[in-house]
């Protein structure tokens, strides 16, 4: 069954990701639709099934119905649908217990061997050398010397090995009560530095990040400091576009902070 019969369905709507075409039927359940990498789907349908057995103190999405056996473009795995609403603010609280929750996970070695490697969306321990090659020819001399100084920061960063979801931007978080109480979106779930989870959360402000999580602050602002040149990598490797991490990256270089504070 491909995209356009699952849309029958009453209540289907299309949404459109980076890596994944999805049939969301609110409320019930979400069909997602690899663009390409199916044997990397496949590895990380499997993830998800064992994190969603890790006892987390928020919902995570169940896998239903797994048909990644067929050909891209009818390959797709049925998740459930996790409600909530997005929030504008977050408690310490809330931010520390999901902080908290990943970083009692101690994954065993069949876990391991299905999460994502660190960054793998963008060239894993290559990606400084694929920001040079796909993301430097995009930009002004200014802007190349401020991109290398992220990269040297990168690759400054002290080894750091945890449970990391690896994408909690708010877009991926379901709230209730001013609690989270489902996270989505586990595809770059990976063994990696869990300051890259704490600079998700500067969305809400990265005074919070600092309170929460002293200890990583300075490294989840370089993790920050990543972002768009990952994003803007990650695009080009799935034949995207990558303006708006670009766009995103030359506001950062005109006011010469990566990430700004405010």
């Amino acid at each position: 069954m491909g995209i356009e019969e699952l849309l029958t369905t009453p209540g289907a709507k299309l949404e459109r990701g980076t890596f994944n075409d999805a049939v969301v039927v609110k409320g019930k359940w979400v069909a997602r639709f690899p663009r390409q990498d199916l044997p990397d789907a496949r590895r990380r349908a499997r993830a998800l099934r064992r994190i969603s057995r890790l006892g987390l103190p928020f919902a995570v999405p169940d896998v239903i119905e797994d048909r990644l056996d067929l050909p891209l473009g009818q390959a797709h795995v049925v998740i459930s649908y996790l409600p909530g609403k997005p929030a504008r603010t977050a408690s310490d609280e809330a931010v520390r217990e999901v902080l908290d929750a990943l970083a009692d996970v101690e994954p065993d070695e069949e876990l391991r061997a299905l999460l994502d490697e660190p960054l793998h969306h963008a060239g894993g321990p290559h990606v400084a050398e694929k920001i040079a090659e796909l993301v430097f020819p995009l930009l002004g001399a200014d802007e190349r010397a401020q991109a290398a100084e992220v990269l040297r920061r990168f690759a400054d960063l002290p080894p750091a090995t945890g449970f990391v979801h690896g994408d909690l931007a708010p877009v991926n978080l379901r709230w209730h009560n001013g609690r989270v109480s489902g996270v989505i979106d586990w595809d770059f779930a990976c063994a990696g530095d869990p300051a890259l989870d704490a600079a998700a959360f500067a969305n809400y402000g990265w005074p919070l990040v600092e309170r929460v999580r002293p200890e990583l602050y300075d490294r989840a602002r370089t993790h920050a400091a990543m972002f768009p040149l990952t994003g803007a990598v990650s695009a080009i490797l799935q034949h995207g576009d990558p303006a708006r991490f670009l766009a995103w990256f030359r506001r950062r270089c005109a006011v010469r902070e990566h990430p700004p504070v405010g």
